[in-house]
This record gives C-alpha cells, structure tokens and sequence, in this order.
C-alpha cells in the first residue's frame, strides 16, 4: 500500500515537472499559436497534481 501511494507520488511530481517545462519553454519561445485558456488549462492541471501530492502525502503519513 505504502509503495503504491509513494508510486503515485513520483507519477504525478514527474508531471508536474514536465508540464512546468513545457510551459516555461512555451512561455520563453513566445509560441504564438497558444492561447490564453492554453495555458489556463496547464496551469489548473498542475494545481491539481501539487493537491493530489498533497493528498497522497497525508495518506502515507496517517498509514
């Protein structure tokens, strides 16, 4: 149980990871051909991964 929700854990920060480059790249780059709710979709997803971190890591605490 405990491996499983620390497998988790890494799944989603190496998202997180790579999501924030391809944001900073995108950014960096002046891509032009990406709109506003683009990026507002990238950026809702990585808020929701930093709360499932948060999540993940409370259950292994508590267990």
């Amino acid at each position: 149980m405990q491996q499983n929700l620390t497998d988790k854990i890494y799944q989603e920060l190496d998202m997180i990871r790579l999501l924030s480059k391809m944001s900073c790249f995108a950014i960096q780059s002046e891509a032009e051909n990406i709109d506003q709710d683009s990026f507002m979709l990238v950026f809702e997803d990585i808020e929701k991964r930093c709360w499932q971190v948060s999540e993940l890591t409370e259950k292994l605490r508590i267990d």
